[in-house]
């Protein structure tokens, strides 16, 4: 008669290889996945870290930029004061000349008791001991150059015989921004 096989052994080893086959697959997928999850926290960690880090680099560009765009705008100012500065010193200078000529050419008879600048207008007014006088300053300031129009005042005598005269003249359009 035939032996009768014992296949329980065998059975047992084949469960056994079945159980671990299966508890490694479970384990090694709880591996993956944990494995997964920890790189997936450490890219947004990194990303996290890289963000901040751009952001404080980017604050620390705009701090930069508007402190040099304030040292620009001093600057600027600072520039414009003085071509301003310059302006009215060119200014100072051409009004001396012309007021230099008129003094050389006043005669000796007459002398200018008043003096007004007021926005593209000069007036002024003198006294002069002859009559001859008035004709030679009317000459001397219809020779200034730079004015538009020159409009003489009233002529008449004081009361120690002086003659009084007066003057308005209206600087050039094109002259008014030079001087």
């Amino acid at each position: 008669m035939a032996r009768p096989v014992n296949l329980l052994h065998w059975r047992e080893i084949r469960r056994r290889d079945c159980l671990r086959f299966w508890g490694l697959m479970f384990v090694g997928s709880w591996l993956i996945a944990l494995t997964l999850i920890i790189a997936v926290r450490a890219e947004q960690t990194h990303q996290r870290t890289w963000q901040a880090l751009r952001q404080e680099s980017n604050q620390a560009l705009l701090k930069t930029f508007i402190q040099r765009e304030r040292q620009l705008k001093v600057e600027h100012q600072r520039r414009e004061a003085l071509q301003e500065h310059e302006r009215r010193r060119e200014s100072t200078y051409r009004w001396q000349s012309t007021l230099l000529m008129l003094a050389e050419q006043m005669p000796e008879q007459a002398w200018l008791t008043a003096m007004q600048w007021q926005g593209d207008s000069l007036s002024f007014s003198g006294l002069a001991n002859r009559f001859s006088a008035l004709s030679q300053i009317d000459s001397t300031v219809r020779s200034l150059s730079g004015f538009r129009s020159i409009t003489p005042g009233a002529t008449r005598r004081d009361e120690h015989g002086h003659w009084q005269f007066s003057y308005q003249l209206q600087v050039e359009a094109n002259d008014v921004d030079a001087r």
